[in-house]
Parts: C-alpha cells; structure tokens; sequence
C-alpha cells in the first residue's frame, strides 16, 4: 500500500512540475495543470495581496478623523490625509499580484489581479495610474473577449485532440494492414503450390490449364477492404468520442467570478475623483442598465451615484440616492454615516425637522461614541432651529451634556454649538465667550480647533476689530487642514491684514503714550500701581494653579508622590499622607484650641506682642504690592512716555503715517470704503497741514467716487486743485486721459527697454550700452525701469571692457539704486565674480537666470545637507530605508555629490533618480514632509529639491544650490 501511495505522490510531482512551464499554450496545459495554475495564483499572490489591501483600506480609515463640523466623507480612506502611510504594503501587494500575472498568465485570476492593481493604485490616491490600469482591464477583460479567448481555447484542444485521434488510427490502420497482409500471403502462397500442381497435371494429361483460384485474382482488393472495414471502425468510434466530449467547464472548489463589472465600479470612482463627471456617469449607467449586472455590485451603485453628486456639490440630488444606500449597505456603522450625511445635507439647507429625524435614525443604529455624541448635539439645536424646541430647551440639554463626565472630551464641541445658537439669537458677546471657551477644552481635536478660530476671526472682521481677527485668521491657518477648500480665503485675508494689525498697534501705542504724557506724575504713578497690581495677581493665580496640580490627591484621596511605576513607589511615612492621622490630628487640635481662623500667631491672644523675626521661607511668593513706586519703576510699567515736545511731535509723526497707510490700505486690500474714509478723514482732521495731505485727499476723492458720493467727490477734488494744481493728481483730475497717456509713456518704456535687452541678448553690446544709457535722456532719471537699464548698461560694459570695468559699474548699481532686485542682482554677480574669475557678465547673468520651467520633463531630487560633517552613509541608509518603505516599485537610484569651489565650502548632496515629471517628485517631496518621522533624522539639518535634469546641470555648474533655491520657491512650492 505505501508502495501505491509512493507511486502516486511521484505522479502528481511530476505532473505539476511538468505543468509550472509557463511557455505552455493554454491549450496545451492539461486538466491538472489547469487546477495546479488557478490554486497557485489564487493562494500564492492573490490572496495575499487582497489581504494586504484589505488591511490598508482599515489603516487609512482609522487616520482618518472626522470633522463634524463639516460633510463628512461618504468613504473614510478616500479622506486621508497620508495615503503614503500604507503605500508599502500597498505597493508589495502590487508586487505579488504582478508576479501572478507574469507566472500563471493563464489562470482564472488574472483580471482579478489587475483589478486589485487599479485598487491599491486608487488607495494611493494615484488616480491617473488607476485609471490606466483598471481601463486596460475593462477593454481587455470584457465578457465577449473573455468567452472568445475560451472558446478559442477550447477550439485548440479539439484540434490537438483531433491530430491525436488521427495519429492512433494510423497506427491503428498499420498494424491491421500488416497483420492481414501476413495471413493473405501465406493463404496466397498456398493456393500458388496448390495451383501449380494442378497445372502441371494438366499438361501431362495434355488438358487446359485449371481457372485461377480466387485468391490469387482478388488477393489484392481482400487486402484493402480489411483496412478500410477498420478506418471506417474508427471513424465511428472517433464520432462517438467526440461526442462524448464534456462541455462543462466547472471550477471545482476555486468558485471564480470574472471581474469586469467590479473593475467597471471601481473606474467609475476614479473618474469621479479625477472630475471625469461623464465618464463615471457613462460606467454607473453600464452597470445599472446591464441586465446580468451581479447583485453586489447593484447593491454598491447608489453609494457611488451618490458620492458622485456629493463631489459635485449636487446635495439636493445625493439625497434619494443615500437613502438607497442605506436601503442596501450591509455594515451597520456605514448605513450609520449615510445617514448623518443626510442629516448635515438638511442642515446645510435649512430644513431643521428632517435633519433632526436623520440625526435620530443615525443615532439609532448605534454608530459609536463620537458620532452618537454628534447626533445628540446636533439634535439638541435642530430642535430649536426646526421649531419643535425652544433656545432655553436646547441650550439646556447642552449644559445638561457638558456636566455629564462622559462627553469631558467634547467639551469643545458643546461651546461651539451654544456658540451657534447664541449667535443666530443675534447674542454676540455671549457666542464669542462660548467659542473662546471651547478653545479652552480643545484638548486633540484640531478640526473643531480651527472651525472656533475661523468662526471667531469672522467675528471680529465683520465688526472691524482687525488686530484680533488677525491674530485668529493666523491661528486658524495653524489648525486648518491645507486641502480645507477655505484655506486660500483664511491665508489672504491672514496676509492683507499684516500691515493694517501693524499699523493699528501703531496708533493705539502712540495715542496711549500721548496720554500717559498728559498725565501728572500722581496719575501715572496710580496707573502704574494698577498695572503692576493685577500682574500681582495673575501670577498669584498662577503659582496656585501649579500648586493645586502638584497636590492633587492621587487614588484613594492620597498625594501621588512618584510618577514611578508600582516597584518603585513606596508608602510614606509623612502622618500628612495618611487621611486618618491627619483627621485625628485635626479633631485633637479643635478639641484643645476651638475653631481657630488661620492666620498667622493664631496661638497668641495678643499678636502685637510677636517678635519681628520672621521665619524664613525657602518658597517664592508674591507679597503684597507696594503703595509707592519710583520713577524707573513707573517707566518700567508705563514704557516711554514722550515727555519733550520733540518726542510728541515723533509719536504724532508715527501717527499720520499709519492712518495714511491704514486708510489705504482699507482701500486696497479689503475694498472697505467707509472704513477708508473714516481713517482718511480723521488724519486730515487730527494733524492739518500733515506730510500726507495731498495723497490723503487724492485717496478720498477715489473712495468717495467708488461710493457714488460725487459732491464729495468734487470737494477733494477741488481741495486738491486749489492747493497742489502742478501736482501729478492735480493732472489726473484736470485730464482724465491723463492716466492712459502715462499708460502709453510706460509702454514706450518697456518697449525700448524690450529692444535694449534684445540688443544684449543677441550679442549687440554696443548697441544696447548705448540704448541703456540714453534711457535716462529719452524717459528722465526717474523712470520706473532706470535700475534696470543700469544693470543692463554695467552688463553691456563688462562684454565690452572686461572684469575690472564691469566690477566698477556693479558697484554703482548697488551704490545708487539701494533696495531694489537690480541691487540685490548686482550684488550677486560681484558676489560670483570673486569666486570665479572666469565669469563675465552674459555668463554671470546666465548662472543667476538659467533655470526653466519644465514640468513635463523628467526630475531628480537633490537632498542638500548643510553640515560638511553629516554621517552621509548613515543618511543614504536612511534614505532608502524610507524610499523601499514608501517608494518600492519606483526603484529609485541614490548617488552622491559634493558642491562647492573650495574644501571648506563643499557640501554634500544626495541625488534621486529619477521622477517620471515634476508631479512626481512633488509627491516625493510632500511624502518626506508628512512621514518625515521615517525620514533623515530631524537632527541633521537638510533641505529637498526637486529639479529637472537640466537645471541640474546648472546646478553642477554653478556649484551651488543658493540660486535654484529661490527658483524652487517661486516655481514648485506655490
């Protein structure tokens, strides 16, 4: 028996063995290789892989963190901020699938393996690589193609089985031929001796010679029919085996399911998140009017059409379809997230009673803490806002929620709403302490953080409390998630009010000191004391908070004393640390001296009599404030008052120009008119006759034009033509075309400095010197493009002259035209110039303005460390550690280089390659940004640097990245 089983086990190896040959023909390959090829690629690599997706799918989910404040994504892993997160295991899983393909090419599970590619591609939020994929699979796995492909198959082993069919009976027919010719013979044979004899017997006899036996005249046709009686035989028994021909093609226990219609779903997501509305409508049509559409995948398409509106902002048309897809979701906690994106499309318009009812249903099916607390907040408003509940009602169920010990963490989110609802009752002042309140709990969730800081800083914008609203415009570009569509809003308004918070300061120090310079010596010294006071008790407060977080009792109403883990803490012997020595003592110390205040000398029934030696107390505390201060300390607490007239008129000065600015600025940045008049106005009324005057009231003659107020409009106007008539706004009011034919003056500007720069640019030194210098002449010595000209005449020179002439010209560019870029330029190439003799001004000029944008083009990275010391084979290491963890299917390439003229200038530099396009190494680039904790050690101070391959030539060339640096900026981090 061990025997037969040896025997066997041999059989089925060589079988197999002989069936892993992947040059076979499918039609080639026999039943068991078949099943050998299906059993290996589904549980060698496709199932592997599907594992390694499933997993992924579940990190990305649990990165993610809603914000309830906002819609919330119907899907959590397409919301991730770090997809890079899982792009390793992402990345082996398309490894495996890959290898599958490429080994057992003809196995059930091919498609399956390209439609796991797109997926893990879409993960990835590498959306234009799904696409690719997963329409190569859609065109190339349809179902006509694939019975095609089968019945092809099939067909080919028909015809093999055919060609061996024939091949027996031949032999077959062979084999009968020589076995019928042997007997015929020796039959013939014979009858031939037989036939002789009685031939010979005849001619004795002198008779005829006897008949032909009829062997010998048929022999020949005997010998055919035996043959042919066989072949027909054979053809029968061949019609009958072809009939008995299975046609069932079953999978056994690898029940296989082609993917076209889930790679169709999965394309239709992707072109959704590439805004390729028409094409995923195309798809989702496909499936949905298929008739032999699998039912999971029906079951799928309402969420799909419905993240498809959603990414429209089509709220009113996801609705009916959301209701589908919970109608047809199996998970409990999606049908629960579906709902509360109902809920929140009712709220965002208007519609309090069914956003209360969705709140409810979601809050029903159980969803977990956070979200079960989000529905009963938002429930408690809608109530109020759908009518069925009053302002008291529901800011009492949220007071009621901020007590319960449960909802401590979310304490920010119950601020924010009784902030919400105390703002829509028109309660301003009480919704901005709840907002600041909820900023107080914010203990780790800085989406609500930012939705405080952001709703406060629209607060204090919309009532012209500009130095706090940009101070929370700021802290709101902290917390907020860069993607957050609102975030270009919140930066620009960050950024245009800089210099009006600024200039804001200004005034209100300036008036301040003014005042305080106004004040008698008494007054100020009150003041000061106050001051000085309530710092007192702010630091008072202070110290107490510390105390009480040191004292806090531990378990058990004990003082932890050691944050050392249970070995290393030890129970005290202090009596004050035991509750009930301290109570027995406290019960004694009543029984003897009563209930005593504590005080200092509570013992003594005279506390004049206590000796004036105080004991020393090694704790630092705050003791009372003095009733007297000295002038330096009056200075300390008050600042500098102006106290000369020469520092009144200094402050004032400071004055009149940050109202001239701030009114303009009123104008220009947030197009706030009457904010602009009013500052405008007051400046011309505080300070007559003021440095700013003429601009001042050209500025109000716009504002009041902008607003239609055309008479007083015509007052500056008139102001202005009274007292500045050759001004240049004097011109402007007395000419309209004045502007336009200033316009065209610094049209011919441009164009003849157009020509110059083309003059120079062709090698025409001569000709464009002279031009640059005869600029000055054409255009007068103030012209807005006379710095450039200079540059381009001390350019001009150095072709012309040589190094030393060319040296001296830059200098007079950096001497007369001081805070200019032609400056900053000059300074440059005199900069180059001492490190390399060999440039000359078009080289020079070529180092500084050579780099080009190339998005398309392929890219390196370079990695610039600054320290000449760094352990570079500890930083590669690490370098491709995280390119093999994040990186592993681009096989980037790591080289080293040193950049700089001299020894103690060399740096050294890590180059990548290579990116497909700049998109690609920007995604590189963010990737060490965002898992930077897998990158270089934050101790080693580095900067990265995409770059295309011709600027880094220049690079190379330049032999410093300072330059490329400011390119980079400009150009990539945008």
């Amino acid at each position: 028996m061990k025997q037969i089983n040896k025997a066997l086990m041999i059989v089925v190896v060589l079988s197999m063995a002989s069936a892993c040959t992947t040059q076979k023909k499918r039609s080639d390959m026999s039943a068991l290789g078949e099943l050998y090829h299906n059993t290996t690629a589904y549980y060698n690599g496709y199932f592997n892989a599907d594992e390694l997706i499933t997993a992924s799918i579940l990190t990305l989910e649990q990165q993610h963190e809603d914000n309830y404040t906002k819609l919330l994504p119907m899907f959590e892993y397409t919301a991730a901020e770090n997809p890079q997160a899982v792009a390793p295991d992402l990345d082996e899983a398309i490894k495996k699938v890959s290898i599958v393909v490429n080994l057992h090419r003809y196995s059930k599970w091919t498609d399956d393996c390209y439609l796991l590619v797109g997926k893990a591609q879409y993960l990835k939020q590498d959306y234009e690589s799904a696409e690719e994929t997963l329409r190569y699979m859609a065109n190339e796995f349809t179902p006509e193609k694939m019975r095609k492909r089968e019945g092809a198959s099939k067909s080919d082993k028909k015809v093999s089985k055919k060609k061996s069919s024939k091949k027996k009976s031949a032999k077959k027919r062979k084999k009968a031929r020589k076995g019928s010719k042997s007997k015929t013979s020796k039959e013939k044979e014979k009858a031939r001796k037989q036939y002789n004899k009685a031939v010979k017997k005849a001619r004795k006899k002198g008779e005829k010679a006897p008949p032909k036996p009829e062997i010998l005249q048929s022999g020949r046709d005997k010998e055919e029919a035996a043959p042919q009686d066989e072949e027909g035989k054979n053809d029968k028994a061949k019609t009958a085996e072809n009939k008995e021909e299975p046609t069932d093609d079953k999978d056994g226990f690898l029940k296989h399911r082609p993917a076209y219609q889930d790679a169709l779903l999965w394309l239709a997501r992707t072109m959704i998140e590439r805004d390729n509305y028409d094409a995923a409508q195309f798809y989702l049509a496909k499936l949905e009017g298929g008739t032999d559409t699998y039912s999971d995948i029906r079951e799928q398409l309402p969420a799909t059409q419905a993240y498809y509106h959603l990414h429209r902002k089509e709220y009113g048309a996801a609705l009916p379809l959301l209701e589908k897809a919970i109608d047809e979701e199996k998970e409990r906690k999606q049908r629960a997230r579906y709902a509360y994106i109902m809920a929140q499309i009712y709220q965002m318009n208007g519609n309090g009673q069914e956003a209360y009812t969705a709140f409810e249903r979601a809050l029903d099916l159980k969803p977990g803490f956070e979200m079960e607390f989000n529905c009963k907040l938002n429930m408690a408003q809608n109530a109020w806002a759908s009518g069925s509940g009053s302002s008291e009602e529901a800011v009492a169920n949220l007071e009621k929620m901020l007590k319960d010990e449960k909802n401590k963490e979310y304490k920010d989110q119950i601020y924010y709403s009784l902030a919400q609802i105390a703002l829509k009752a028109g309660n301003r002042e009480e919704g901005i302490m709840n907002l600041k309140q909820s900023l107080k709990y914010s203990t780790k969730n800085v989406a609500q953080k930012a939705e405080s800081y952001l709703t406060l800083a629209g607060l204090y914008f919309e009532s012209e409390e500009y130095v706090p609203a940009k101070n929370y415009y700021d802290s709101t570009l902290m917390a907020l998630n860069k993607a957050d569509l609102r975030y270009p809003e919140v930066e620009r308004k960050s950024k245009a009010l800089v210099e009006i918070a600024a200039n804001i300061k200004v005034i209100e120090l300036q008036d301040s000191l003014l005042r305080l310079g106004k004040m008698s010596d008494a007054e100020r010294e009150a003041l000061a004391l106050e001051i000085k006071k309530k710092q007192d008790e702010a630091r008072l407060k202070e110290l107490s908070e510390k105390a009480k977080a040191t004292s806090a009792p531990g378990p058990g109403g004990r003082r932890t004393v050691s944050a050392a883990g249970p070995a290393l803490q030890k129970e005290s012997s202090f009596f004050a640390y035991d509750d009930r020595a301290v109570k027995r003592g406290a019960r004694e110390f009543e029984r003897k001296w009563g209930n005593r205040q504590l005080e200092d000398d509570w013992r003594r029934s005279n506390k004049r009599e206590t000796s004036g030696i105080a004991e020393e107390n090694t704790e630092e505390t705050p003791v009372a404030s003095p009733t007297v201060l000295t002038g330096d300390e009056v200075k300390k607490y008050l600042g500098n008052i102006p106290e000369s007239d020469a520092d009144v008129r200094l402050a004032e000065l400071k004055i009149q120009e940050a109202l001239f600015k701030l009114g303009s600025l009123y104008r220009d940045r947030l197009q706030n008119l009457p904010k602009a008049i009013a500052t405008l106005e007051e400046l011309d009324r505080r300070f007559p006759d003021n440095n700013y005057e003429l601009e001042c009231w050209y500025q109000l003659y716009l504002a009041y034009a902008d607003m239609g107020n055309t008479a007083k409009s015509q007052f500056y106007a008139d102001k202005i033509l009274d007292k500045y008539q050759t001004s240049k706004y004097a011109l402007v009011i007395k000419n309209p075309n004045y502007v336009s034919e200033l316009a065209d003056e610094e049209h011919k500007l441009n164009t003849y400095y157009d020509q110059a720069y083309s003059a120079f640019s062709s090698g025409r030194y001569q000709e464009a010197y002279q031009k640059s210098v005869s600029a000055k002449e054409q255009f007068g010595a103030g012209n807005s493009l006379q710095p450039k000209f200079a540059l381009l005449a001390a350019m001009s020179t150095g072709n012309l002259q040589g190094k030393d002439a060319y040296v001296e010209a830059l200098r007079e560019v950096v001497a007369r035209y001081p805070n200019t870029p032609e400056q900053l330029r000059a300074k440059e190439i005199l900069r180059l110039l001492g490190e390399s003799s060999a440039s000359l001004p078009g080289g020079a000029r070529e180092e500084i303005e050579q780099y080009k944008i190339e998005d398309d083009d392929l890219h390196y990275v370079l990695i610039v460390f600054k320290d000449q010391n760094v352990d570079l084979n500890a930083a590669k290491v690490a370098v491709s550690d995280f390119n093999e963890k994040y990186h592993k299917l681009e096989r980037l390439r790591i080289s080293n280089i040193y950049l700089g003229e001299s020894a103690e200038d060399r740096l050294p530099i890590l180059v990548l390659r290579r990116f497909k396009d700049k998109k690609e190494a920007m995604k590189y680039y963010d990737g060490t940004k965002k898992n930077s904790g897998d990158y270089i050690d934050s101790k080693i101070a580095y900067e990265v640097f995409p770059i295309t391959q011709n600027n880094y030539r220049e690079v190379i060339k330049e032999k410093s990245v300072d330059n490329y640096r400011v390119f980079f900026e400009a150009n990539y981090l945008e």
